[in-house]
């Protein structure tokens, strides 16, 4: 879905909203928004030769917000939150999920409504209107408007739905049906829905620790006690049989077929299950994982989530500051409006409803620094939540004793990095 630029219009609805802000770029400012693709595979050692070199090549840079951290914790990136006209407590700004990427009080990317990827790796629950109708579930909509989706209450409802299809005494994959799909990470996404992250910095920028908290504890429990309940109604894309273990495609056809009747993932499988879906299903933010939660929180797949810096060898950072301000300005009246629409018409009949739920859902995101700056998806706090998450035996009071002194003193040595950057 491309967001930065596009050649003409062609009548479909993102296409004629990124050409339309673009336009507005050139008649207000007399600027051309062009894209300059970098491999991805190859992202950060490209801008680094560039912005090492002096190469004045870009003013602005998006890519992916742990590449961003990795940028940022080696100097390469300037602090948004010094650069005149930017205003991150503008609407077209996602303060939220902002409030985790400062250090310190810098600001070394930002989450923008330029950036339909970031909306795209937003995660999300899609359910199978047609089984939580048939298995007699009350409307989930008003469920979530009165605050009562919970993790325990999805278990319930998922239990609900499971049925044994073909009568033969067991769950079948690709036969019967199951009550939500799952994989590893959504013990990642889960703990974020409760509210907690996994670190934090202080106003003074020092790192706090939270992994060791009562409420992490409790939290992890709960999620520990979702992602291991019985696989007759809690189905895991990454333990399913022979060929179609982490096989995401096939996966998502269970869904799309009516085998599964919540889906736990990203926003973008929206588009991927839309346009093929015969049943209609709707759109729910992650649930509560404490319903005592006066909020429901949502997080990003930090390694697709799409997010905006300067780099340190922009010349004039007062234009680019103008410009960004604008771009991105412009893109919530247009991009984001269209994205809208395309999302609530990805089914049968637009879904009116869905459209609150997606303004739940990105009201309210965690940017967990901790997971963030770890660099890699595979070790630190993410490997850990996951690992304590997916265990057959709940062991996270002595997985986290263990841990900790790694996690605190390879957090804090990125933190110093950032910290101590000059230009």
């Amino acid at each position: 879905m491309a967001d930065i630029y596009t050649e003409e219009l062609n009548g479909e609805r993102i296409n004629d909203a990124v050409f339309e802000r673009n336009l507005a770029m050139t008649d207000r400012f007399g600027v051309t928004v062009a894209q300059n693709l970098i491999n991805r595979d190859t992202v950060i050692s490209e801008v680094k030769q560039l912005i090492t070199a002096g190469d004045d090549a870009f003013d602005l840079f998006q890519c992916g917000a742990m590449n961003q951290c990795t940028l940022a914790a080696e100097g390469y990136l300037l602090d948004m939150a010094e650069i005149d006209y930017l205003d991150f407590d503008k609407a077209w700004w996602d303060r939220s999920a902002m409030e985790g990427i400062s250090v310190g009080g810098k600001i070394y990317h930002a989450f923008g409504d330029n950036s339909l990827n970031s909306k795209k790796a937003t995660l999300a629950v899609l359910f199978n209107k047609s089984l939580t109708e048939k298995a007699g579930i009350p409307d989930l909509y008003t469920t979530v408007k009165e605050g009562d989706w919970t993790l325990d209450l999805l278990t319930e409802y998922a239990e609900q739905i499971a049925m044994d299809v073909n009568g033969d005494g067991a769950r079948t994959y690709g036969d019967d049906i199951f009550g939500v799909g799952i994989e590893h990470g959504v013990a990642v996404w889960a703990f974020s829905s409760s509210g907690l992250t996994t670190f934090s910095i202080a106003d003074d920028g020092s790192a706090i620790y939270n992994l060791n908290s009562a409420a992490a504890l409790d939290a992890m429990e709960i999620v520990n006690r979702f992602m291991t309940a019985s696989p007759d109604f809690v189905l895991n894309a990454q333990k399913a049989p022979g060929e179609y273990n982490g096989n995401f495609v096939e996966f998502r056809k269970l869904f799309m077929s009516d085998k599964i009747g919540f889906y736990m993932g990203h926003l973008g499988t929206v588009t991927l299950v839309g346009g093929e879906m015969n049943s209609d299903f709707g759109i729910l933010p992650f649930p509560k994982v404490f319903a005592e939660q006066d909020k429901y929180y949502s997080t990003l797949q930090l390694n697709n989530a799409m997010t905006v810096s300067v780099p340190k060898s922009a010349s004039d950072t007062t234009r680019t500051g103008l410009l960004t301000e604008a771009y991105v300005m412009f893109s919530h009246d247009t991009v984001l409006p269209a994205y809208y629409d395309y999302t609530l018409t990805m089914r049968s009949t637009r879904d009116e409803q869905s459209e609150e739920m997606l303004d739940i859902i990105f009201a309210n995101r965690i940017f967990d620094i901790g997971i963030a700056f770890s660099g890699n998806l595979g070790a630190g706090p993410y490997k850990f939540l996951t690992d304590t998450g997916i265990a057959e035996t709940f062991n996270y009071a002595s997985k986290e004793a263990s841990s900790q002194k790694s996690l605190i003193t390879a957090f804090e040595k990125t933190l110093t990095a950032i910290l101590e950057v000059e230009y």
